[in-house]
């Protein structure tokens, strides 16, 4: 990987992440309560990941793991969805193990994928994080449209070193069903006072450290959220097959067996460990002519997934947590860091198969990730109507259904809507390790003077004259894609993340999106999904008001 996406950084701009001052230190003290950080003081420190050492070969890496054991579908944090519910996370140091090697990581509740929070629309949750890292950290619930201020969706709360704070999450009766997912989205002060490159911040309290989004995410603290059920919004043949949920998440493990980097210090060129679950190369087991969902959820910090079943094909019908007005069926599917895509997947004949990442390259300044094997879909003899169904396809899992749409919560389509306002950004870096929107490094202020106003439509121009993709990502509501390079998508293709494609030959890359501001004012945020890049710069934010306020 070439410096451009390089995230090797200085001591200062390493830590990657923001300070807030002492309005956000106070709104998290508002609502913490005292708790123990791990491990106490004369414990013994556990290994950790050497910065600036190169990784081993991720075949070295995986030495110890036993692949094919069945797979395993992340723990859940709950399972009934009472009307007002109260759940706990936990953030700690943990020893965890993959496959069978024991792994150092940064866990919630113990776990390297974290356990699935499940919700449903109308529901109100309290969510007690505590934090018994070395770390400040916090939570953003992705996709989920959730304010962002206060103690619901709001990443300028930090949560200390031996803190609890108390989110407060409404879920809208409107809330779209499908797959979402947590993670850090700390923008916390940090013990040096630094800040990323261009930002002048206040020093940072006393014993005050933060590791960064990057460093994070990437040692483990990510988890998915399901929001109802996405199979109510499928015709009724399709309502009951067998779901599982599949969090793809890597792992840079480090010759000390951690993947626990204290200072931030990641590298998506270097060799990784694809799992599904936590799990490497697990097994799923289905009968021939059998359809299942199956919730694909990219919940790493910045490697792209480019998924093929090989020999089958994916029905899409979720994107992003909105049921798809165009279903369609596809050989491979393309998911960023944070991108999700609910599927129908129909078992051929008795045999086996695999599902795979295929080799991809992010830009000539980006990243080239090799084909890799993920799961193994082992087809067994099926019975009754199932047998007919796969009688004349090949071993393994080999086609899936046709439907039309748009399903049951499909959003409207926004290309007829009138627009209020269009905006331009331009995706850009230095060729080194500050990446920039329009221009600019993140400073917390709005992005842009004029703000949005809550009801309207409006359309912006991403573009991007970087040699390497960027993943934007927008908080608080899902977005329609117009076009990618000019190529008009479908009706009513919502999501809350898009790639925009690297400039070839000079020619930047560009994607039209639409959204409608609704429900909530305040400073909605928006980024790379690459988090080295959003920790070094490449974030903004725009100031939502109600009709007749000024910004």
């Amino acid at each position: 990987m070439s410096a451009r996406s390089t995230v090797s950084r200085s001591p200062a701009a390493r830590l990657g992440v923001l300070a807030v001052g002492a309005t956000v230190v106070f709104s998290c003290l508002a609502g913490c309560e005292s708790a123990k950080s791990a491990p106490a003081a004369g414990e013994k420190e556990p290994p950790r990941a050497v910065a600036g050492k190169p990784l081993p070969t991720t075949e070295k890496q995986t030495v110890g793991m036993v692949p094919g054991a069945a797979l395993v579908e992340p723990p859940d944090l709950n399972e009934a969805t009472p009307e007002d519910q109260t759940v706990e996370l936990t953030t700690v140091e943990k020893e965890v193990t993959i496959s069978g090697k024991k792994v150092l990581a940064e866990t919630y509740n113990g776990s390297l994928v974290g356990p699935t929070l499940h919700v449903v629309p109308g529901q109100h949750v309290t969510l007690k994080l505590t934090n018994k890292l070395r770390t400040s950290t916090n939570l953003h619930f992705h996709g989920l449209h959730l304010s962002p201020e206060g103690h619901a969706d709001n990443i300028k709360l930090s949560v200390q070193p031996g803190q609890t704070l108390t989110y407060d999450l409404d879920i809208p009766k409107d809330q779209p069903l499908g797959t979402y997912w947590y993670h850090d989205h700390d923008m916390c002060a940090k013990d040096s006072g630094a800040s990323m490159p261009g930002m002048t911040m206040p020093a940072a309290p006393k014993k005050a450290s933060c590791a960064g989004t990057e460093s994070q995410v990437g040692a483990g603290l990510s988890g998915t959220i399901i929001v109802g059920d996405s199979r109510a919004s499928l015709p009724s043949d399709y309502r009951r097959v067998t779901a599982h949920t599949l969090a793809l998440k890597d792992a840079q493990i480090s010759s000390t067996s951690s993947i626990v980097y204290p200072d931030g210090v990641l590298e998506p060129a270097s060799p990784t460990t694809r799992l599904v679950n936590g799990q490497y190369r697990p097994t799923l087991t289905m009968k021939a002519g059998e359809t299942q969902l199956w919730r694909l959820a990219n919940v790493g910090y910045a490697i792209d997934y480019d998924l093929q079943l090989d020999g089958g094909t994916f029905t899409v019908v979720n994107q992003d947590g909105n049921p798809s007005a165009t279903p369609t069926r596809v050989k491979h599917l393309l998911i960023p860091p944070g991108g999700r895509f609910d599927v129908l997947v129909t078992a051929g004949a008795p045999g086996s198969t695999w599902l795979r990442t295929l080799a991809y390259s992010t830009g000539s300044d980006g990243d080239d990730y090799p084909d890799t094997t993920l799961m193994k879909v082992n087809v067994q003899q099926g019975d009754g109507d199932a047998e007919p169904a796969a009688a004349d396809t090949p071993p393994g899992a080999a086609t899936s259904p046709q439907l039309t749409g748009p399903l049951t919560g499909a959003l409207p389509d926004l290309s007829g809507e009138t627009v209020a306002q269009s905006r331009s950004l331009v995706l850009s870096d230095d060729g080194g390790n500050n990446f920039y929107i329009n221009g600019k490094l993140y400073d917390m202020k709005p992005t842009f003077d004029k703000p949005a106003t809550l009801g309207t439509v409006e359309e912006w121009t991403l573009t991007n004259t970087a040699n390497q993709n960027h993943p934007f990502h927008l908080h608080t509501v899902p977005f329609q894609v117009l076009s990618v390079n000019g190529v008009p998508q479908p009706p009513a293709d919502y999501r809350d993340e898009v790639i925009v494609p690297h400039s070839v030959n000079g020619k930047p890359g560009k994607v039209v999106i639409r959204m409608r501001f609704t429900d909530f004012t305040g400073q909605w945020m928006f980024h790379c999904h690459i988090t080295g890049h959003e920790d070094n710069g490449m974030m903004g934010s725009l100031n939502v008001v109600a009709a007749g306020e000024q910004g």
